[in-house]
């Protein structure tokens, strides 16, 4: 065969293949959101009704890790991996070492950033493949915006509420046109500051996911996604349902005010990103955990949900090891990071108590507290939670004892707000969507993972992305299975 007609066909398979490569990846996840808000407001020209109507929808997803709080969920469906390989076990956690709380991404060099992240991430693994590809990641929160966009993201902003203004950290690059975009947020006046913050009944509004749409689309134009040199992967993170959430509970009007918002922001969204890429593009849908119902609304009157003071819970598991092994001018527990416990080492060790045996003595006093299920050490067998511990405990950072809290117990008392961090199905199970080119629409009703999602869309992206401890790749929404 002459080199001139093998060098033509090379060139004919290439092109084919840069044409059918997907322009633009999207991960798109909603801070506190159960899997039935899908069907809760239902706009024509919403984005709910399209995602369920063209989406690989799986209706019975859930996180596979505790505590099912912000961080760690994000970090699941960043890295397709649980706490116990990419360290984000909580929100906040112990640092023993320092003798103080530390933040998930709180940096010791940059402030904000990506240092206390481990193992690997989606956007990682596309740049690392790909030095053309983009990634840029926004938030409401500075941990939603950083644990997605991983090391190497190109953007990664999120909401200051102090200053009323989008910003970033030293880490990343701060984009030319983010200060004439924050002066036009401002002139909108939709998040105003007040007394030196936004006021929390701004942030817990649909005002607060609107901002961050307004900088979508800012993005998106400026920084030409989905038009890049190659693959563009953008992770956006709503936090207005978890404000709100919190703040009213699930079942009150400004519930559902927030979430018809949120459909018509992710209508204009799904149309902003076809058009940007050309209709070449694929997305996946999911949040970082779901909510208990408020004992006050009828959801959770008829779960028997009551709710008990986070304090008075919180003295009350330090009175029943004070009255095993009474201590004088000092406590038991070090720090409070439900369900984490770190407890007083030295103490156990004045006291002439060998460690291990004294957490099991622990975790047996303490599982008698009214309000728990249970108390474990980490490496417990033969309990109902045997493998979400397992897959949460990171011995650096996790508590020397995991507490469970009951279930239908609400930890909280700002009635009639939520909260959420337990393993039960209210708030362990999340939507889960893939949609967009390469998808074979449909529901799919078998057991999936909030974990399955970055392999899944990693294939979608033709990117290898092999899937960890109890995740796999959703060969169910795949058009072509691979």
């Amino acid at each position: 065969m002459p080199v001139s007609f093998l060098f033509s066909a090379v060139l004919v398979l290439a092109a084919a293949s840069a044409q059918a490569a997907v322009r633009l990846g999207v991960l798109v996840v909603v801070d506190q959101m159960r899997p039935e808000y899908l069907d809760r407001s239902d706009l024509p020209d919403g984005g709910f009704r399209r995602l369920r109507r063209e989406g690989a929808v799986f209706t019975n997803a859930r996180h596979l890790h505790i505590p099912t709080e912000t961080a760690p969920g994000h970090a699941a469906l960043s890295t397709g991996r649980s706490p116990a390989v990419h360290g984000i076990v909580a929100n906040d956690w112990y640092d023993r070492a320092a003798g103080s709380d530390t933040y998930c991404v709180a940096d010791s060099v940059y402030g904000i950033g990506p240092e206390h992240l481990r193992g690997p991430t989606l956007a990682d693994a596309l740049k690392a493949s790909d030095p053309k590809a983009r990634v840029f990641a926004v938030s409401g929160k500075d941990r939603g915006a950083v644990i997605l966009g991983g090391r190497k993201a190109d953007l990664a902003l999120w909401f200051d509420r102090f200053t009323g203004e989008f910003t970033t950290s030293s880490y990343y690059r701060r984009p030319s046109w983010l200060a004439a975009f924050n002066a036009e947020l401002k002139k909108k006046n939709l998040l105003p500051v007040k007394d030196g913050r936004v006021p929390k009944d701004l942030i817990a509004s649909p005002a607060y996911d609107e901002a961050l749409d307004l900088l979508v689309e800012a993005l998106v134009a400026r920084e030409r996604v989905g038009r890049g040199a190659s693959t563009d992967l953008l992770l956006v993170s709503y936090s207005g349902t978890d404000l709100i959430g919190h703040r009213y509970g699930l079942e009150r009007p400004e519930m559902d005010a927030q979430l018809k918002s949120l459909d018509a922001i992710m209508g204009r969204l799904l149309a902003r990103l076809v058009r940007a890429s050309g209709g070449s593009l694929a997305l996946a849908f999911s949040a970082d955990h779901g909510a208990i119902p408020s004992p006050e609304d009828p959801a959770g009157k008829a779960l028997g949900v009551r709710r008990l003071n986070w304090e008075k819970f919180g003295a009350s598991l330090e009175s029943a090891l004070q009255a095993k092994w009474p201590l004088k001018g000092a406590a038991w527990i070090v720090s409070n990071q439900l369900p984490h416990l770190y407890l007083n080492r030295r103490a156990a060790e004045a006291l002439g108590l060998e460690w291990h045996d004294f957490l099991d003595q622990a975790a047996k006093v303490l599982s008698g507290v009214d309000g728990l299920a249970g108390v474990y050490l980490p490496d417990s067998k033969g309990t109902p939670f045997d493998a979400q511990i397992r897959r949460s405990y990171d011995p650096g950072r996790s508590g020397d004892l995991f507490a469970i809290m009951g279930q239908n117990v609400l930890l909280g008392d700002a009635a009639p707000g939520t909260s959420h961090g337990s393993p039960w199905d209210y708030d362990a199970r999340v939507p889960l969507v893939f949609w967009g080119r390469g998808v074979l629409a449909g529901r799919v009703d078998a057991p999936a993972a909030a974990v399955d999602l970055a392999p899944t869309l990693g294939r979608l992206l033709g990117l290898d992305y092999p899937p960890g401890d109890g995740a796999a790749v959703r060969t169910e929404a795949l058009a072509v299975p691979r």
